[in-house]
């Protein structure tokens, strides 16, 4: 399943002047805040685990991979299944994540880059999401995993 895709968002009346890595930012900025909660998917935990951990330290953009290793795309691949119940909830086709992201950032949508994004304001608005039971406690505690049903 694809959540987002920053092609989506470098056309139409995306700035002109602007590079296209800005259409990915806000997508960038939600993968860093999951990759902090340990949602990374397996895929990325498999794959490319210093990199994960780079952008958890702040050492390596969420831009740079999320169009590194994600091509640009935000996928049920790159989060685990807590990750997922969340995006799918709070991101996907009728979630809150665009319209909170805008109502706090709307100045900087696609016209600055993720340095010039307040991160902790950033992860207190998607906290407070998280908390307001967005998701059940069910939805959010991952399976032992040891269970298979």
């Amino acid at each position: 399943m694809k959540y987002d895709d920053a092609s989506w968002h470098s056309g139409g009346n995306f700035p002109k002047q602007q590079p296209e890595e800005y259409g990915g930012t806000h997508i960038a900025l939600f993968l860093k805040w999951c990759f902090i909660k340990g949602w990374a998917g397996e895929l990325h935990q498999t794959e490319e685990p210093e990199a994960v951990t780079q952008v958890i330290n702040d050492t390596l953009s969420a831009t740079e991979f999320f169009f590194t290793y994600c091509d640009g795309k935000l996928t049920d691949e790159t989060f685990n299944e807590v990750g997922n119940a969340f995006a799918a909830q709070y991101y996907g086709d009728d979630g809150l994540y665009l319209n909170d992201y805008a109502e706090h950032f709307e100045e900087l949508m696609y016209v600055a880059p993720e340095s010039d994004h307040d991160f902790a304001k950033y992860s207190a608005v998607l906290d407070a999401r998280l908390k307001s039971n967005v998701l059940t406690k069910a939805q959010l505690k991952p399976k032992p995993w040891w269970k298979v049903w």
